[in-house]
């Protein structure tokens, strides 16, 4: 796979080079559009090779589980397989004994293995409450913004707001008190969302502090959506209206 990239890699940058289009690179190559801009976007091979090797698999989230049921002593990758489908893994036998061999072998990591580190991850790590946390999820947080000290301030706003909209606070200007500490001292993206929501401040400040919802607005016109699609070039409006009418 690594040679693979690398010859490939050096094809199209060569025939950039020589001034080819990525068009006609694409098609003599017989590559899409998409993976010929991705080489020709990586000024290094390497570039590559680490988004190949840091690429997210399916049993990622899985992995703290295997490790500790094969230091707990089970060893059969078939049984834990099924365990991990319970929690929700889509894979299948094989990938869980690829992941395994290095075990096997007598390769065992010393400490358990880090959680894939991913933006939707991360975002829940921060977002949700601290004590809901687990060791591993709390430590990888903390040496994440330990590596990356500009992810501090961002985190700790968000955790806010979070905790707002999660609690519906509003006692004492709770949104207005945070808006105003974005806009002093928050990163230009938080600046500019904190601007959005001061320009929606009545609807936001509505949403903290009544009961009402779209909710069931938006579940309606979702379902609308669903039978329109289920109907698309083969009925007319009059048996569409009546689909929404009568169907529950």
């Amino acid at each position: 796979m690594a040679s693979r990239t690398r010859e490939r890699h050096q094809q199209i940058h060569e025939r950039i080079e020589r001034g080819d289009s990525l068009r006609a690179i694409a098609r003599d190559l017989h590559l899409s559009r998409a993976t010929v801009n991705r080489f020709a976007r990586a000024a290094e091979v390497d570039e590559l090779l680490v988004a190949a090797i840091n690429r997210p698999t399916l049993i990622d989230d899985y992995r703290l589980h295997l490790h500790h049921r094969w230091m707990e002593g089970c060893t059969n990758a078939s049984a834990l397989t099924r365990e991990i489908q319970r929690l929700g893994y889509r894979g299948d036998v094989n990938t869980v004994r690829r992941h395994l061999k290095p075990y096997r072998s007598g390769a065992i990591p010393a400490t358990a293995p880090s959680p894939h580190l991913t933006v939707r991850r991360v975002t829940d790590w921060i977002v949700r409450r601290p004590e809901h946390l687990t060791d591993v999820e709390r430590k990888g947080l903390k040496e994440l913004c330990e590596r990356n000290p500009a992810l501090e301030t961002p985190a700790e706003y968000a955790r806010r707001l979070a905790l707002m909209v999660r609690d519906r606070r509003s006692e004492h200007l709770a949104l207005d008190v945070w808006i105003a500490d974005v806009r002093l001292d928050g990163q230009r993206e938080l600046r500019t969302l904190a601007n959005g929501m001061r320009r929606d401040h009545a609807a936001i400040q509505a949403a903290l502090t009544t009961t009402y919802t779209s909710g069931a607005v938006e579940g309606n016109v979702t379902r609308i959506k669903l039978l329109k699609r289920q109907m698309y070039g083969r009925a007319n409006f009059d048996l569409l209206r009546r689909r929404i009418l009568l169907t529950p």
